[in-house]
Order: structure tokens, then C-alpha cells, then sequence
């Protein structure tokens, strides 16, 4: 009866110990463009594959590459994503992720994001990892994912290396911008 005692006793332990360890970690979800060039590549780049690890730390990341069609986007499996990434060329209305010829993101897809933002953690965070799209996409982008989300975008052109992780919990990341010689703190984080 004893060592029956201390079997059970050790087991409550074991599985109070392993408790924490067995916790979901937060979910974050990196969307990457289609791009085909070998040469002058922006986003499949050694500082893209630091900034995967980096999250990766902190978060189950789930990578989806050479995504090219809003279908293909909105088909993601968002569920619960307290992190989402969505990365690709930019104007200040819209999102291209084909290349940087036909717009795959406008306004147009308002009731889409909201449906698919809808899918997320209420507290997630959203990285418009896209040039100039701070100046006003974004804003579309804030409207559709609902008051408690947080958006991050640039107002400005970004370099290849041009976003910088300063917070894995909560996430939180600086854009620096490029025009010319002049780079500059392009960041717009809409709470």
C-alpha cells in the first residue's frame, strides 16, 4: 500500500511538472509572395530566414510560400493566430502578391478580411510586411480586423532588410524605409 502511495505521488508530481511544458505555445502565420527571380530576391532572403527563427522562438509558426491569388490567401488556415505576416509588394491601396502588375488585395476584398481576420486571436497582430501600404491600406486592413487587433505597416518603400522584430511578446516590429540614401523610421502601428 505504500509504494502504491509514492507511484501515485510521484506520477501527480510528474504530471503537475509537465504541465507547463505541455502548453500550447501562440500560433503565428507567415504568408510570403510568389516571386521567381534568382536574382534581386526580396523576400527569400537570409534576413527573411532570421526573422522566421526569431518568431519561431516564441511562436508554432506555420510558413506558407509563393502564394500568388487572393483564393490561395484566403484559404489559409488563420484559426487562432495570435502572429500574422502577410508579405508582398504594396501601394497605398492594395497588396500584390503575384508580382507587381495585378493587385491580389484593395478594398474590393473588405468583406474577405473581415471573415478572415475574424479567424484570428482578438488580440493578434497583423504585419503588412509591403511598401507604402501605412498610407492607407492598412487603415482598411485595422477597419476589417476589428478594434482589439493591431496592424503594422510602412509608409514608404522597404528594403529587402528593412523589418526588425523589437518584441516577441507581445510582437511588436519597427519598418525602417528607404528612399535614396535616407533611411527613416517608416512604421505606422495602428492599436
Amino acid at each position: 500500500m505504500m509504494m502504491y502511495r509514492r507511484l501515485v505521488l510521484v506520477a501527480v508530481l510528474l504530471s503537475v511538472s509537465a504541465a507547463p511544458a505541455a502548453a500550447a505555445r501562440d500560433r503565428a502565420v507567415l504568408i510570403y509572395p510568389r516571386e521567381r527571380s534568382l536574382f534581386g530576391r526580396i523576400f527569400y532572403t537570409s534576413h527573411q530566414r532570421v526573422l522566421r527563427t526569431q518568431i519561431a522562438a516564441r511562436y508554432d509558426t506555420n510558413v506558407h510560400e509563393q502564394v500568388a491569388t487572393r483564393e490561395e490567401l484566403f484559404a489559409i488556415d488563420v484559426d487562432g493566430a495570435k502572429l500574422l505576416v502577410i508579405s508582398g509588394h504594396g501601394d497605398p491601396f492594395s497588396m500584390y502578391l503575384a508580382g507587381r502588375t495585378t493587385r491580389t488585395l484593395d478594398g474590393s476584398d473588405r468583406a474577405r478580411l473581415t471573415a478572415f481576420f475574424d479567424r484570428l486571436d482578438p488580440f493578434a497582430t497583423i504585419v503588412l510586411q509591403s511598401c507604402e501600404t501605412g498610407r492607407g491600406f492598412a487603415h482598411l486592413v485595422k477597419d476589417a480586423a476589428g478594434p482589439t487587433r493591431r496592424v503594422i505597416a510602412a509608409r514608404g518603400e522597404i528594403p529587402w532588410d528593412g523589418l526588425r522584430i523589437t518584441s516577441l511578446a507581445p510582437f511588436d516590429a519597427t519598418i525602417r524605409c528607404r528612399n535614396g540614401r535616407h533611411a527613416w523610421d517608416c512604421t505606422v502601428r495602428l492599436q
